[in-house]
This record gives C-alpha cells, structure tokens and sequence, in this order.
C-alpha cells in the first residue's frame, strides 16, 4: 500500500516483543477477567451504595480466575494506582484519556497488576496478581486458536463456530444471540465444552430431502451433550463402526439449538457421504487441527 502512514506506540511494541520467547512462541496478552458498567447513572449508584466521592466501574461478573481477588458487586476505583472514571477511563498521560482495559491488555510477561476496589463500604487493595489470557468458547483469531476445521456427516458441513463465522451474513440474528450469549459465560461455565459446533450447510442429496434448517447450533448427537467439533466426529465414527459390525438399523439424531433435529439413518448416511465427497473432490470428511504450538497461554506456575 503507497502513501499510508500507520503508528503503533512504543508501549504496544515493547509489550509485543516482550512475549516473544527465544524459541519464536508468542505468550498471549492477558485478558480482562471481568465484565463492567460504567457507574454514571445516579438509580444504579443509589441502588448499590455508591457515595458520590467514590468513581469506577461495576463490576457485573467476574472470571473465576481472580474470584480471591475481585467480587460481583465491587467497584473498581484503580488500577496499578490510577483512578478509574466513572465511564471506565484512567489518565494515560497529563490529560490523555484511554479505556482502562488498555492498562491490563498491554501488561508485560509476569507483570502484576493491582486493583483497588469499593467493597462494602470501605476501599480495598487486593493483591498483586498476574494476569492471563482467558480462552473464549467462540474462537477469535484466524492460526491463532483455530484453523479452518470442519466435519462433513453425512450430507451436512459443521464447522466450529467463530467469531468470523458469526460475523457471516448468513448467521441469522438467533445463532448471533446464542453466540453472544455463550461468550459471556467464563470458562467453568461452559459445561464441559470444549468448543461449540454450527450446521451450516446441507448437500442436496436424496439423504438429504426436506431437511432445510441451515446456520443452527448442533446441542447433541444421539442424545449425548457435543462438546466439541471432534467430539462431535468421534461419536460419528462410532455410529458407522456399530453399524457397519450390526445387522440391525441404525441412525444418527443431530439435534439443533432451536430447530427440530436433523435423522439419518447411518449406513445411508455413510453411503451418501463417500457420494458427497467424490461429487465435489473433497479430499477428507474432516479437518481438525491441533492447537498452534506457536502461541501458548500464561501460566502462574509454568
């Protein structure tokens, strides 16, 4: 690109080569271990005990991560010694103002950090603690935590679901509720998910024929909890190993978040697979990396 000028400031950099280990592996930059609301509405103030000499943010939700340090309920008044507006901006420098989760995502490798809180009438300093990055069940960064992986079962295409896949035009505004939704749980809320799965599309196929519920998220197969993409796949495979070894018949149920299941019967659905992948020169049924070795979340003790 000609005639385009594009500055990154010397923090953001030296915080960047900073978690770069000599082996090229990226530590990831912490994530904000919290969720907030500005505290600008004097009904939310009163309702929660604010005095009006005390400015911060709510805290609204908190990641178990640093549930010893912060609660639901407080009210972050600093941060690493710097005060936090009642709108969620600190001073960056003399009158510059800037977000405070800037001061968090652009800590350095084992840099701590300290809050200070507004808890029960009286201010709080908690104790130094390190932050880390907090993975999201909906994955965020193209080669960073997730690959083009996808599953073809039967005459469906699943794909796990993205941030770049919620952003499709597409996605109907149900799936991007159900996915909004899902991003705000912290990772022990995700019921034993690794991940979470979407139909997206369906191959017309006689196995196919009246099933027309696209762009939903799959919840279960053959009653079993999906907790991921390859979860997902093993069940799967099971499915046409029991019935490739059983005279009886046997059938796959997908059901969907929403939408009314999706059944096949597994040798037909077998058999319409291998047509599938030979009509449209797919090589594999599925795809599913392994995570990049490249980038690797902070740790306490490692």
């Amino acid at each position: 690109m000609d005639n385009v000028g594009y500055l990154i400031p010397a923090d953001v950099v030296r915080a960047f080569l900073g978690r770069i280990s000599g082996n090229n592996i990226y530590t990831l930059s912490p994530a904000v271990p919290y969720r907030w609301h500005a505290l600008e509405n004097k009904s939310l103030r009163l309702y929660h005990k604010v005095p009006e000499h005390v400015h911060g943010v709510l805290l609204v939700s908190v990641c178990e991560s640093v549930s010893h340090a912060l609660q639901e309920g407080d009210v972050l008044t600093m941060i690493d010694g710097k005060s936090v507006a009642d709108d969620g901006q600190v001073c960056l420098r003399g009158d510059e103002l800037i977000q405070h989760r800037y001061m968090l995502r652009g800590k350095r490798v084992d840099e701590p950090t300290v809050f200070t809180v507004f808890r029960k009438g009286q201010q709080v300093e908690c104790t130094p603690y390190v932050l880390e990055d907090i993975p999201s069940i909906c994955l965020r960064w193209a080669s960073v935590d997730y690959q083009p992986d996808y599953l073809i079962l039967g005459a469906l295409v699943l794909l796990p679901l993205s941030w770049s896949l919620r952003s499709s035009k597409k996605c109907g505004t149900r799936l991007v509720s159900d996915c909004v939704n899902w991003c705000q749980k912290w990772p022990s809320e995700w019921e034993g998910k690794e991940g979470l799965v979407v139909l997206t599309t369906i191959f017309s196929h006689e196995l196919s024929f009246s099933y027309s519920r696209p762009w939903r998220r799959v919840t279960k197969y053959n009653d079993t909890s999906v907790l991921s993409l390859e979860h997902l796949r093993n069940l799967w495979q099971e499915s046409c190993t029991v019935a490739t070894t059983s005279e009886e018949t046997t059938f796959a149920r997908i059901e969907l978040e929403d939408d009314d299941p999706v059944i096949f019967e597994v040798k037909a659905a077998m058999a319409a697979q291998s047509s599938i992948l030979d009509t449209h020169q797919i090589p594999l049924a599925s795809k599913i990396h392994r995570p990049n070795p490249k980038y690797k979340q902070y740790r306490k003790d490692k």
